[in-house]
């Protein structure tokens, strides 16, 4: 039996021994949670959540399945699976254990191991200062820039974590952070070191990142909390209280990378440039009637990105799409993908919010329609890049179980990547999204 099954295992035997004692998640049954000590300051406790998609998508031209063109598809994945272990060995030191794959479908066939996500601890001197260290999703720049929690559409802002896969995996990095509240005041601070993106030769005038030893990488985030006070136990930044909360919170954000990205210039020399990004953001989520259940939520970014001359990053999320035909394909390349983030400046809203419980006695299940846009004007094409979201999510018991409906807009650009094209939109598809969410306990 290999270690990892045995890892594995070894967490099911455990979640089966502890008794719940506080409630947690939507569904209000005990938390998996073990205190180490009478006075219930010293613990162990067990969470997770799984995310399961079925999906019809408008592929782009030229996509291919296999070695078959194919105009569309439909297919599953699932888009996540967490399971976290936290401990609390002392009052003041929290040590954070979670493993999970992302994007399994049928393209990813190595990509279904319970691997290392998490595994950092930190030190919470008091109330304005704590430091911690390991592998983790915390980092500055956004609001949403540490990945996704009880999101309001059927996923997080996917630009926000645009540098998935080349500076980080799945969002996460080695690193130390130092974090806090003082008075309304919140903040982050991290230095990591960068994961490598060790295939990237330099082009003619089209910044890529580097395959030189990395430089750290310095971000932070600082946001104002006008209203109710939002938890920072953990990284992650609600999308919607569902009305639980008063909350509008402004911030501000960086992050910095020096000689991250290299190019190659009109005389053949490479060039090395810096990675700047500048955001602010606002978050406002309030109820609107507590006994009916009813709640507005919105959300708006402008960010900033220098990465260096004409780069840019076509993705697809879990695409379904395994290449395209050379002949036919376009700039936005295979299955869903598109211009995902670049050098250039990037503005996105999202609004939303809760309808009546259609059960007011028992307050459960309420309609949660929302709908998002994003506006990237990069350097490198010639066109904005817009895309569109708009969907409705069935609340069972909050976000600990809900269904969620989205149907999206996405541009394709048409021609090929080279020096001097600047592609623009020859087209438009679309992408339909049924989405079930669900915690463990």
């Amino acid at each position: 039996m290999t270690l990892r099954k045995l890892s594995f295992l070894f967490l099911l035997g455990a979640l089966c021994m502890f008794k719940g004692s506080a409630q947690t998640t939507d569904f209000k049954n005990p938390a998996l949670k073990y205190y180490l000590n009478p006075e219930k300051t010293r613990f162990i406790q067990f969470s997770g959540y799984m995310e399961f998609w079925a999906r019809y998508t408008e592929l782009n031209p030229g996509s291919k399945i296999n070695d078959d063109r194919q105009n569309s598809s439909y297919d599953f994945s699932i888009r996540r699976i967490r399971a976290k272990m936290t401990m609390r060995p002392t009052e003041n030191l929290t040590v954070v254990l979670q493993m999970g794959p992302s994007s399994v479908n049928v393209n990813s066939k190595s990509n279904t191991y319970m691997d290392l996500l998490d595994a950092y601890a930190e030190y919470k001197f008091n109330n304005y200062i704590s430091v911690g260290g390991g592998r983790s999703t915390w980092t500055g720049l956004s609001r949403f820039s540490t990945g996704p929690m009880a999101t309001l559409l059927y996923d997080m802002p996917a630009f926000a974590t645009a540098n998935a896969g080349s500076t980080d995996v799945t969002v996460r990095k080695l690193g130390v952070y130092v974090k806090g509240q003082v008075g309304r005041l919140d903040y982050r601070v991290a230095v990591s070191d960068p994961y490598t993106d060790a295939s990237s030769a330099p082009k003619l005038n089209q910044a890529v990142f580097n395959t030189d030893a990395a430089h750290q990488l310095v971000s932070g985030y600082f946001k104002w909390q006008f209203m109710d006070k939002e938890s920072n136990e953990t990284p992650f930044s609600a999308g919607t209280y569902l009305g639980k909360k008063s909350v509008f919170n402004i911030g501000v954000g960086a992050e910095f990378m020096d000689d991250a990205l290299w190019h190659t210039n009109s005389a053949g020399q490479n060039v090395h440039d810096n990675m700047v990004n500048l955001a602010v953001d606002a978050f406002y989520d309030v109820p609107i009637n507590k006994d009916r259940g009813t709640s507005f939520s919105a959300y708006a970014i402008a960010m900033r990105n220098d990465y260096g001359p004409n780069y840019v990053k076509v993705t697809g999320t879990s695409n379904p799409a395994t290449g395209v035909d050379a002949a036919s394909g376009t700039f936005s390349g295979a299955g869903n993908a598109y211009p995902l983030m670049g050098t250039g400046d990037t503005y996105y809203a999202q609004l939303g919010g809760t309808l009546p419980y259609f059960n007011k006695d028992k307050n459960t299940m309420q309609l949660l329609p929302a709908a998002s846009v994003q506006y990237s004007k990069f350097d490198a094409l010639a066109d904005a890049m817009v895309v569109y979201d708009a969907g409705v999510s069935l609340l069972f018991n909050g976000h600990s179980s809900k269904l969620t409906f989205d149907a999206q807009r996405r541009p394709v650009f048409g021609g090929t990547e080279g020096a001097n094209l600047e592609p623009s939109v020859s087209g438009h598809k679309m992408m339909y999204l049924l989405k079930y969410r669900i915690d463990f306990n």
